[in-house]
């Protein structure tokens, strides 16, 4: 009977690994007991199985993938990770890819006419040809290749950051196993060392500076797309592309009016009502330049009653203001932005609410409930939920937004679906080109009044950029597409916004 295999993922969220220690009892029977110390708490593990199916489709075996959920295991225990799920992604990718490899062999398999000698071995994780186009690696690289510029249809497609994640991925997943004297009868890839020049900072005595990258010769080469004739992206990055003015208006008015979206139900379309934090949440994005991660773990000790002479304040974020930021490295930089007055008055309104008050009940009860169950990784590391804490943005069953943003994505999704469809509108752009409209528009009117550095500075301070090269980006976008209807016209007093600091939104609590 024929078995097709799949690879399938289970998630665990949170765990705690506890070292476990093996020790005989008085009988020799050895027992497991696992030690209090030196816990490690893991946000969220995605493993990696092998599932078999007879022709029914029913399953007839299922087995851990060892190998590969030990090197996920060890990215979180050995260098203290808390995500690995690109990894866990890349690798499903790979190892249905190898699946793949496996069935066109086994179906130009002939017993009596196969060659050990001559003939290339059933392809597998750990076992390598001499050549290199005849390795599942590098095979997999050309496919990678292939389905970022050449998709066989568009659905196969992939993109250019996705593909570089994927192979990324299989990198470091051999690499652990070679640096952990794993013996492969041929390498999987040739290592390499690449000298990189970069442009030294303020503190270097260089103005430019070498270094040498240990490296493979598996990195992806992506020329330019035969799709666009080769052309290059108006704003050089598509997630960088702002709303239209008209664009806005129509999602805004779903946010602030209708409340209602187009969804898909059991296969139906049909409309449903928006709640109220999803429309502040996207209301907060765009009008602050947050980013999606940061928005969804405002608290409310970040909230204020704003001053009435105000058309703006400054609003600060990271570990200073108690919320999270994204961060090089480990840790939450604080940084401030602004929010108008008429936004920071709907999130005071919220928070004074019966709605709000019932969501934080029940988050106390939902905190809880995991310490009952022992589910202590909850709680812990840069980014674990803080009980202490009032998160504005909180599921109706008391589970805080930056816990589970797949859901933000989502209604954002139907969010832009609503737009399409009620106005004839082509809107593609994701949460994040929120953050790129508030920095597009901030820099239209900021180059009103002061020069382009200063308005370059001002936007950076606001988006946490370290560098101000992606600032850049942003900037060139307002000056290449000037527009005499942005939305904050007549809204904010921005100079004043910025040169007053006793407005500043700090932690209250």
């Amino acid at each position: 009977m024929a078995i097709t295999f799949e690879i399938r993922t289970t998630e665990i969220k949170p765990f705690t690994y506890r070292t476990p220690l093996i020790t005989p009892d008085e009988n020799g029977e050895l027992s497991i007991k696992y030690s209090r110390q030196q816990q490690k708490h893991i946000k969220k593990v995605v493993l990696l199985n092998l599932v078999g199916r007879n022709a029914k489709g029913d399953i007839v075996s299922y087995e851990p993938l060892k190998q590969v959920n030990r090197f996920l295991l060890a990215h979180h225990l050995d260098d203290n990770r808390q995500e690995s799920e690109q990894y866990s992604k890349g690798l499903v990718h790979y190892f249905s890819f190898l699946i793949e490899l496996q069935r066109l062999w086994d179906s130009e398999y002939d017993q009596e006419l196969y060659n050990e000698q001559i003939d290339l071995p059933r392809p597998s994780w750990d076992t390598f040809p001499i050549r290199k186009s005849d390795k599942a690696t590098y095979q997999y690289r050309e496919a990678l290749i292939k389905a970022v510029l050449e998709p066989i249809r568009p659905n196969q497609a992939i993109a250019r950051t996705t593909a570089t994640a994927y192979m990324s991925a299989v990198v470091k997943f051999y690499s652990f196993h070679i640096r952990n004297g794993y013996k492969f009868n041929n390498p999987p890839f040739e290592h390499e060392v690449v000298s990189i020049q970069f442009q030294g900072d303020s503190a270097s005595i260089g103005a430019y500076l070498t270094k040498d990258v240990h490296t493979t010769d598996l990195r992806l080469n992506l020329g330019k797309s035969r799709r666009n004739e080769g052309g290059s992206l108006s704003s050089s990055r598509r997630n960088l592309n702002p709303l239209t003015n008209k664009e806005w208006q129509v999602v805004e008015d779903i946010l602030t009016n209708t409340r209602r979206v187009i969804k898909n139900v059991a296969g139906e379309t049909t409309t449903s009502s928006l709640s109220i934090e999803y429309c502040l949440f996207f209301l907060v994005a765009r009008y602050t330049g947050l980013r999606k991660e940061e928005v969804a773990s405002l608290h409310k000790g970040q909230v204020v009653k704003p001053d009435e002479r105000k058309k703006a304040m400054r609003f600060g974020v990271g570990s200073q203001y108690g919320s999270l930021t994204k961060t090089s490295g480990a840790g939450n930089k604080p940084r401030q932005t602004i929010i108008p007055k008429r936004i920071m008055q709907l999130l005071y309104e919220y928070t004074r609410s019966g709605r709000y008050k019932k969501r934080i009940s029940k988050f106390k009860e939902h905190c809880k409930i995991k310490r009952q169950k022992g589910e202590l990784g909850y709680f812990y590391g840069d980014d674990g939920v803080d009980e202490s804490k009032e998160y504005l943005f909180i599921s109706q069953t008391g589970v805080p937004f930056f816990t589970k943003l797949s859901e933000a994505n989502a209604r954002w999704n139907e969010i832009r679906t609503t737009a399409n469809v009620s106005s004839g509108l082509d809107l593609t752009g994701t949460i994040h080109n929120l953050r790129a409209t508030f920095a597009v528009s901030l820099f239209r009117l900021l180059l009103r009044n002061v020069t382009p550095d200063k308005a370059l500075a001002l936007v950076s301070e606001c988006l946490g950029h370290g560098e101000e090269s992606v600032t850049l980006m942003y900037l060139k976008i307002a000056q290449d597409e000037p527009s005499g209807d942005e939305i904050y016209e007549d809204i904010l007093e921005f100079i004043g916004v910025f040169e007053e600091t006793d407005t500043s939104v700090t932690e209250n609590q």
